[in-house]
């Protein structure tokens, strides 16, 4: 909005060029983030991968899964990749020929949240997420353990991590550091200043 100051000889002195302090409400760029274990279910495939990539042109294959009570949840996955490559799991004990024998653990998880920061002024409290999947898995015929240790990051809304984790399944939980003090307190006493301001420019136009 633009305010003339008149003076008695009707000549324009000055112009003042006043802008509202408008906040925008506008959907962050963030959107809502893929949940934790779907996170996992990715890194699992990646490990499931290198399996596959060490198992050569091996077709049958004796699989057996040490995942605990925490990841069982992830031997259908394995299963399934398996398949989808093209491999066929016998029974253990199993008569057929050429079968190799694969033992395959998850043996730790960890979900980690940076301290939240905050994305401007007015902006969201975003945080870095970090997910790790480590564990190892033996081939019969290539007589060895290989060990992965696979990690994933992003940056989310730290709104979202209540929805991300899943309450089911604790190994998809993190803990979320404390908002910083400063940047919590910031936004309400930079819109309360500005509203002031606004206010007191506005009357002191109108009273001249």
């Amino acid at each position: 909005m633009i305010y003339d100051f008149i003076h008695k000889d009707g000549v324009i002195k000055k112009s003042l060029r006043f802008l509202f302090f408008i906040i925008l409400f506008q959907p962050s760029i963030y959107s809502q983030s893929v949940s934790n274990l779907d996170k996992f279910y990715a890194l699992v495939d990646s490990a499931t991968n290198l399996l596959i990539k060490d198992l050569g042109d091996a077709k049958k294959v004796n699989l057996e899964l040490n995942l605990g009570i925490d990841y069982s949840i992830f031997a259908n996955q394995v299963r399934g990749k398996l398949l989808r490559a093209g491999k066929e799991i016998v029974s253990t004990g199993s008569s057929a020929e050429n079968v190799v024998t694969i033992n395959f653990v998850i043996d730790n998880s960890i979900v980690e949240y940076s301290e939240p920061e905050n994305d401007g002024i007015f902006g969201d409290f975003l945080t870095e997420r970090t997910i790790k999947l480590l564990g190892n898995y033996y081939i019969s015929t290539n007589q060895q353990v290989k060990d992965f240790n696979l990690t994933t990051k992003d940056t989310i809304n730290v709104e979202d991590v209540e929805i991300i984790e899943d309450r089911s399944y604790p190994f998809t939980q993190g803990e979320l550091p404390a908002e910083p003090f400063f940047s919590s307190i910031l936004e309400p006493v930079v819109a309360i200043s500005a509203a002031a301001v606004t206010v007191i420019l506005f009357f002191s136009v109108r009273s001249k």
